[in-house]
């Protein structure tokens, strides 16, 4: 991690202090890969206060130290917004068979708010978190990463809540049998099947597509380029939203990260005529 603009000689006292606290003030001397965690811990802390925008130390130059102190304060407060929002999911979490998600929703964040070290190692993730979000979260670590996931999660949970479960498992199975063991994202699997009723204008008490169906559906993609058919679910996803839930940006934000890549494979199996492997059901 890069050292936020700071010399070493102003990150270096609050290592100091942050060993000698590691070692119960006995003695400041720990070994090097104790130092450089502990040096990572005050980047990490550095950087929270420099990404809170609400917080008026980012608003101009401060010393390190000072940004330290507010950065800490910021990623303690992240782990209580965690287990708040934790909370609120787990009283109705559904998994929907999948073991990747229940094993990291059910098992895997305890253990992180079990084993999170705030002050001394504030930047580890500790989870794998290997059920996928669709949002990137490569750039995240630490509290930031396992917020934005659970968040992710949440907005997912609401969304699905709106359809009978069984839909939602009849659409898994029909993706793989023992959909239980995969690594797939659920609304990433169902999306596309939702999108496509709406296309046709099709209830979706009417399931499966037929093979004219499917022909409509390639004739009416074919050609176009890949942004016009990302616009075209777009406006079918923002509009199934606005009528689920209202105006709910959040939403519209976090599922329509499967749309660009849903158009691209649209393409690519309309092109080579098997929808039937996107359109599921």
């Amino acid at each position: 991690m890069e050292n936020m603009g700071y010399q070493p000689e102003e990150l270096i006292p609050i290592v100091a202090e942050l060993a000698a606290a590691y070692t119960g003030y006995e003695h400041s001397s720990v070994t090097y890969e104790t130092a450089e965690m502990l040096m990572e811990a005050a980047l990490y802390c550095i950087h929270e206060c420099v990404i809170d925008k609400g917080n008026a130390l980012a608003a101009g130059p401060v010393s390190a130290k000072k940004a330290y102190e507010a950065g800490f304060c910021a990623v303690v407060q992240k782990t209580k917004e965690l287990q708040e929002i934790y909370n609120r999911l787990i009283g109705d979490f559904q998994d929907y068979g999948l073991t990747c998600l229940r094993d990291v929703i059910v098992q895997g964040i305890p253990a992180f708010l079990l084993r999170y070290d705030v002050k001394f190692a504030p930047q580890e993730t500790l989870l794998t978190l290997d059920y996928p979000v669709l949002k990137d979260l490569s750039g995240l670590s630490g509290v930031d990463a396992v917020l934005e996931y659970v968040r992710c999660v949440c907005l997912e949970q609401r969304f699905l809540k709106k359809f009978d479960p069984a839909y939602i498992l009849e659409i898994l199975r029909a993706c793989a049998p023992e959909y239980e063991t995969l690594l797939e994202n659920i609304c990433a699997v169902s999306l596309p099947s939702l999108l496509a009723h709406m296309t046709l204008q099709k209830p979706l008490s009417s399931r499966g597509f037929s093979v004219e169906e499917y022909e409509t559906l390639e004739r009416m993609f074919a050609g176009k380029p890949a942004e016009e058919t990302e616009a075209h679910f777009a406006k079918l996803l923002n509009s199934l939203i606005e009528y689920s839930f209202g105006h709910e940006e959040d939403l519209e934000d976090y599922l329509g990260c499967a749309v660009g890549d849903l158009a691209k494979r649209v393409s690519w199996n309309g092109a080579n005529h098997c929808l039937e492997r996107i359109f599921l059901l």
